[in-house]
């Protein structure tokens, strides 16, 4: 009786998302964001006009039916022309052969014969097939019900306005601009519900709802952690640690109980909280409206096998009526009063009561049907949670929440989406992270003696908490949107959004010309914030502090077991012999190091970096082939700190290296460095035999710039470039070159080929060399992917370009 009350529990703390709320008509934001200011000025500069909401109604499609007050929206558009671009390119080619069969490399001899022109299948996979195409045909009642069915007129919208696909023709503003959604080839079936256009979308309350969750899940989070640590406190206490796994046996149904009755996650939650509305709208093609709304509504039926929890409800707003079902919170609590017992073996009367009158009085609504072109999926709290727009001037395209998008009007739309400031002020706000943990493990410690004197741990747990809240002070969000188009490939362009405060926006990245050339295949710059690499730092810090801590109380425990001594004593040796070095090299590292170079960085990745002349590898190859080279290089704010960093830590790293020779009885001594001078550089190394200029793991420092590098000779020639000075840059830029890639692969291959008999003892077979060229031809497909994140008007932006060719 137990399991089966804490198991009717959940379908409660779930129905606690749909509740009834008073009715409030929708509207937008009061005042204009900082995020709708930054769009007006992208759109002047792009277009020289906002679009006006008759157009963005055209373009953005069901976004015209939501009201103002829409909170999230996630629309995906040309489903089909996706889907056939995909199959066009490349990689689909070489996928599909390979699974029909790629020769040798993929399939057996066998395998191969039967799939030879002229060899018929076995016949029962013949008759097999024939099933399924029966099966998939379809019936003459659906094709009867399909051509009897009336398509619903769009209420709300004027008599002459203009339909989406005409707007372009119509409109001197767009016209020779807007690109109208293209009708896709014939398709059939739940794929054609996909064929057009796709739109998630969330209404008021969402982001207080999903908020409410959030603290669901983190205070949930805190009574796992706050169990987990008094089981083991009770269980070094008894040292019977069979305990735990009868703690944990239980840890549901107590995790629960407690999550009731916790003043931030218990029944006030639970009483407060309600589903939001979601709606989930296909664009249908013309003529196929009702066969895919009857699709949709055949699938929702299959809440019939709950029985009597669901039954059938009708809701209509503006005109537009929705069939479906309501889950009965009246019927969830008269299930979870049967077995009130079992409840009240972990809760008490009180709460039970509490309980059961709280989730009599949700509800939820699963319902579909037709507006307009589109087929709608909705679910709320409430059937007053059901709302669409009357007509434009009260649709979230009249606002300026997607202004955004008038920038990209002319453009072929792949995506848009926009998230309220409110909702993701009350997420940030919300989002959970180490201090759940850490306060769980605290609280569960506090008190107990199984573990001796825990009070440094759990002071060190608090820190924990502490520098993790100040770290994340530092960040700040906004409204989001996001347009994603074709041209050129895939375009993206973001507002707003979460920015964590690790970047310095407002730094000049000097370094930026470094990703310029053919021959970079990877490139990375960005500048940190001063006061995040001081936060971050001092987090980690104490996220180390603390898990060595905690490693010397579990060490400490009465552990059995042969491999249990094994692990205390080597604690024990850790702690005793190796705890002082560790703690000087972290200090040298992030003081003296960390402090010597500037923040701003920069990563290059080329490839046109020589081999070393490693043994058994031909002289044609070693002289021809092409390795990567790797560097990071930084500026230089403190020579003097950053020798005397590597000071310390060469002091330690002897001392360290002493002690693990006197500890096995044989001598390590510490590698002493090579250095070399060129033009006011010094690099630094360590001899290896069979390296070259070209493939060094070195460290080079002048008095302006460090750079850690695969190579010397790429490390000289950034740092000379950087000398030089070039186009500088804000914020942070990541690009690949695809077309370098390819070129290296192709170059790299050909070699292969000339000298496989020497490299492999053999020549490469028709299928192998046929794999491979497949496999290059894909990156024929690619050219360039560009990321660049930047505030602009202080809105953070982000312009992404997936260049194909």
């Amino acid at each position: 009786m137990k399991m089966r009350a804490n198991w009717l529990i959940i379908p409660a703390v779930a129905l606690g998302l749909g509740a009834c709320k008073k009715t409030e008509v929708a509207k937008a934001p009061d005042a204009k964001t900082p995020v709708a200011e930054a769009v007006s000025e992208v759109v002047e500069t792009v277009t020289g006009k906002q679009v006006s909401p008759e157009k963005r109604a055209a373009k953005l499609g069901f976004a015209k039916h939501l009201p103002q007050d829409t909170e999230a929206l996630l629309t995906f558009y040309n489903g089909s022309k996706i889907a056939e671009s995909v199959k066009g390119s490349k990689v689909w080619s070489l996928v599909q052969g390979q699974m029909n069969g790629g020769g040798d490399v993929m399939a057996t001899p066998e395998e191969d014969e039967m799939d030879a022109p002229g060899v018929e299948a076995p016949e029962a996979e013949q008759a097999e097939a024939a099933e399924v195409e029966v099966a998939e045909a379809p019936g003459a009642e659906q094709e009867e019900a399909s051509a009897a069915g009336d398509q619903m007129e769009e209420p709300g919208v004027a008599a002459d306005e203009p339909p989406a696909s005409d707007d372009a023709e119509n409109d001197p503003l767009l016209a020779d601009k807007v690109i109208p959604l293209p009708d896709e080839e014939e398709t059939a079936g739940p794929a054609a519900l996909f064929a057009k256009e796709v739109t998630v979308a969330l209404g008021k309350s969402t982001g207080e709802q999903l908020g409410n969750l959030l603290t669901f899940n983190r205070r949930q989070t805190y009574f796992q952690m706050r169990s987990i640590a008094k089981s083991f406190a009770a269980a070094a206490k008894s040292g019977d640690f069979s305990s735990v796994l009868e703690g944990l046996e239980n840890f549901s149904a107590e995790t629960t109980a407690e999550l009731l009755k916790d003043p931030q996650s218990g029944v006030a939650l639970l009483e407060k909280t309600k589903f939001p509305p979601l709606y989930i709208a296909f664009r249908s093609k013309e003529g196929e409206l009702d066969t895919s709304a009857q699709l949709v509504a055949a699938t929702l039926a299959n809440v019939n096998f709950f029985g009597d929890m669901f039954e059938p409800v009708t809701i209509e707003n503006s005109g537009f009526k929705l069939e479906g079902y309501k889950l009965s919170g009246a019927k969830i609590s008269e299930a979870l009063a049967a077995d009130r017992a079992g409840l009240e073996e972990n809760l008490d009367a009180a709460t039970v009561d509490q309980l059961l009158s709280i989730v009599a009085k949700k509800e939820i609504i699963i319902a579909s049907g037709t507006v307009g072109d589109y087929v709608v999926l909705f679910f709320g709290g409430s059937a007053d949670d059901f709302k669409l727009s009357p007509d434009l001037a009260g649709s979230i395209v009249s606002t300026d929440s997607l202004a955004f998008t008038d920038a990209y009007a002319s453009k072929d739309l792949a995506a848009i989406s926009y998230g309220a400031k409110a909702s993701m002020d009350t997420l940030i706000a919300t989002a959970g992270g180490f201090s759940d943990f850490t306060n769980g493990l605290r609280d569960g410690l506090a008190g107990s003696e199984g573990l001796g004197d825990t009070r440094d741990l759990e002071s060190l747990f608090t820190i924990v908490a502490e520098r993790e809240a100040a770290l994340r002070k530092l960040a700040g969000n906004d409204a989001s949107g996001i347009a994603a188009f074709f041209e050129e490939g895939l375009k993206i362009e973001s507002y707003g959004g979460y920015d964590s405060g690790m970047i310095d926006w407002k730094a000049t990245n000097k370094l930026a010309h470094l990703g310029a050339g053919d021959d970079v295949f990877l490139f990375a710059n960005m500048s940190v914030d001063a006061a995040y690499d001081t936060k971050s730092r001092e987090f980690l810090e104490a996220l180390m502090e603390t898990t060595y801590e905690l490693t010397l109380k579990v060490s400490e425990m009465p552990l059995e077991g042969e491999e249990a001594a094994k692990y205390q004593e080597m604690v024990k040796l850790f702690d005793s012999k190796f705890r002082p070095d560790l703690l000087a090299l972290w200090d040298a590292f992030t003081d003296d190091f960390g402090n010597s170079l500037g923040k701003e960085s920069a990563l290059v990745v080329d490839l046109k970096g020589g081999l070393p002349t490693v043994p058994n590898i031909p002289k044609v190859v070693v002289d021809k082939a092409k390795a990567p080279r790797i560097t990071v290089i930084a500026p230089v704010s403190d020579r003097a700190k950053l020798s005397g960093s590597w000071d310390k830590m060469n002091t330690t790293l002897t001392g360290t290296l002493a002690k693990i020779g006197e500890m096995t009885g044989n001598e390590i001594p510490m590698q002493k460095p090579l250095s070399s001078e060129k033009n006011g550089s010094t690099t630094w190394f360590f001899p290896m035999p069979f390296f070259t200029d070209d493939f060094l793991p070195s460290v080079t420092v002048s008095d302006k710039w460090y750079a850690a590098s695969s190579s010397k000779a790429q490390a000289l020639d950034l740092i000379s470039k950087a000398d030089a000075g070039g186009e500088t840059s804000q914020g942070f830029h990541f690009n690949v070159n695809f077309k370098a890639l390819e070129k290296y692969a192709r170059e790299s291959y050909q070699l292969f080929e000339e000298n496989s008999n020497d490299l492999i003892g053999g020549s490469i077979s028709a299928d192998q060399k046929k794999l491979v060229q497949d496999s290059l031809d894909i990156l024929s497909d690619l050219d360039k992917l560009t990321v660049h994140s930047r505030r602009e008007s202080g809105v953070l932006r982000t312009s992404v370009h997936f260049k194909t060719k």
